[in-house]
């Protein structure tokens, strides 16, 4: 693949502009940047989801595969087995090679040659055994005949990785892989990139999935795109060098500016002073104060056009957030209950699960994709009924929500308005004060919540957590579609939180940092409960 000077608009903003590179044999390249910065604009481009306004990309006879993000709607109906047949291309090319065998003559023998190739490309003859073998891989444990609108949201994500690879593409395309995968799959899919001696781009804030998989970096800010070649690892040692230098080029340049200006105030200060000199009688005195002048008068010129030249460079220190909760420790029980708890739907349904959760515990659920661990958080906050059994919500709880999948809220209302919604008694102090803390503009308080950007609607949605008294947090793959600085502040959240925590997490940085009470884990039709040794801090 060549990139040759591409630019993209929307809605009249310049999201990149002039960028070029290669994609050459073997290159596993991680694209980042924060939240914003055009990633996921730029893959589309690449794989033609979306044109460039601008530019050319030369594929060079390779073909591409890109990760969708979602199944459609319209497939809900389908079986596993039927949507990735379909949307590989082996349906139609398996039906027309069968018409063609069947009907071979001289017209049609190049359209069989071609169909055939086809139909090779994609192992059509091994194709049920390969896709079993991703299955198994990616630890998809439905049977093929499974219906897409049956499927977890981590189970969609299979699906989707499952119909990529089954593609056998040349240059593989990869926005945010792992959200919502359980630590098997993704362990698992590493090993299978890591091995591949396919081309690809990887969108990914997962660190560990970067630091096994890649070996350039593509960084995309402020429309530019910047090359590392090296391993992510290798990529921030260098970032971090670079702010070294940049924080040590600021500071001596502050200080030369800081020493021209003390300076430049002297010599304005004598020359003042030169002039008032000039009314004394004493003529040698006149002579010698005028002489000083016109000295001092030169030096503010100089040191003035001196000053001019001294460039500060750009530079913000990363400071902690210090987050500051609300809440405080009033009256009532905080404990929630689990007793004899059974969730689930009509054809789904998990084990017993008996817990108390005492106020103040941070609780990990684990278990695969597809195991009911989402099931269980909706059903303690009340939005699906228990089938059996009760969640027992102390007097004194008060519960805040973050889910997996950021556009349940979607409305237009204005950010600020969507915050303070529920607020009684409004601090714009305190408001204002976290949008600065969370990477947002005063002038961002009205947009509308529905054009932010999922990891924008996290930041957004702390903030809300934040104001509104809560002492219980209820997290659901909180850590999906966030940058670097998104990342930092969930995981200072996380680790200075003083109330109660409920989890579901495949990250596994998260997970060391959470640093939990109790594990809950649910799976092959049996709950665990795992007291951990918690680390030291």
């Amino acid at each position: 693949m060549i990139v040759k000077n591409i630019r993209k608009q929307i809605n009249g903003n310049t999201i990149f502009d002039n960028i070029s590179f290669s994609l050459n044999t073997q290159d596993k390249v991680g694209l980042v940047g924060v939240n914003g910065s055009g990633k996921s604009t730029l893959l589309k481009v690449l794989g033609g989801i979306i044109a460039t306004d601008n530019g050319v990309i030369d594929l060079d006879g390779d073909s591409i595969g890109y990760l969708y993000q979602e199944i459609p709607i319209k497939y809900n109906d389908y079986t596993i087995e039927k949507y990735i047949k379909e949307i590989v291309g082996f349906t139609e090319l398996e039906k027309r090679l069968h018409f063609l065998e069947n009907n071979l003559s001289e017209d049609n023998m190049d359209e069989y040659g071609d169909v055939l190739n086809a139909f090779l490309n994609i192992n059509g003859y091994s194709f049920d055994e390969d896709l079993n073998k991703i299955m198994s891989g990616l630890s998809l444990n439905k049977n093929l005949n499974s219906q897409i609108g049956h499927l977890s949201g981590g189970e969609r994500i299979k699906v989707l990785l499952a119909t990529l690879l089954m593609m056998n593409r040349d240059i593989l395309l990869f926005d945010e892989p792992t959200n919502n995968l359980d630590i098997t799959a993704i362990e698992w899919l590493e090993k299978y990139l890591e091995t591949s001696s396919k081309k690809m781009i990887i969108v990914s804030h997962d660190e560990m999935f970067l630091n096994n998989i890649v070996n350039k970096i593509f960084e995309l800010n402020n429309g530019e795109l910047r090359q590392y070649n090296t391993g992510y690892k290798d990529y921030l040692i260098t970032k971090k060098q670079e702010y070294e230098k940049r924080k040590l080029e600021y500071e001596q340049a502050k200080d030369q500016r800081d020493k021209l200006k003390a300076k430049l105030e002297q010599a304005k200060s004598w020359s003042s002073k030169g002039l008032g000199s000039k009314a004394h009688n004493d003529n040698d005195k006149i002579a010698n104060n005028f002489a000083k002048e016109k000295t001092n008068t030169g030096n503010v010129a100089r040191l003035t056009k001196e000053l001019e030249k001294v460039d500060v460079p750009y530079f913000e220190e990363y400071k902690p957030i210090n987050l500051i909760f609300n809440f405080s420790d009033a009256s009532g029980n905080k404990d929630i209950g689990l007793e004899n708890l059974v969730c689930g739907y009509n054809t789904f349904q998990t084990p017993k699960i008996n817990l108390v959760i005492p106020f103040g515990a941070k609780i990990m659920i684990s278990g695969g994709n597809g195991s009911g661990k989402t099931t269980l958080i909706k059903t303690i906050l009340g939005k699906l009924s228990a089938v059996s059994g009760k969640v027992n919500i102390g007097n004194g709880v008060r519960i805040g929500y973050i889910s997996q999948n950021t556009l349940e809220a979607n409305t237009d209302e204005s950010i600020y308005t969507y915050i303070t919604s529920d607020i009684v008694e409004k601090d714009s102090t305190q408001i204002f004060t976290l949008f600065a803390k969370l990477n947002f503009d005063y002038n961002d308080r009205n947009k509308p919540y529905n054009i932010l950007s999922p990891g924008e609607r996290t930041r957004i949605n702390i903030i809300k957590l934040i104001l509104n008294n809560i002492n219980v947090l209820i997290l659901d793959e909180v850590t999906n579609h966030l940058d670097k600085d998104g990342l930092d502040i969930i995981y200072e959240l996380i680790s200075s939180y003083p109330g109660t925590i409920i989890s579901i997490s495949h990250n596994r940085k998260y997970n060391e940092i959470l640093n939990a009470d109790i594990e809950l884990n649910i799976g092959n039709g049996l709950v665990n409960y795992r007291k951990l040794i918690k680390s030291k801090k």
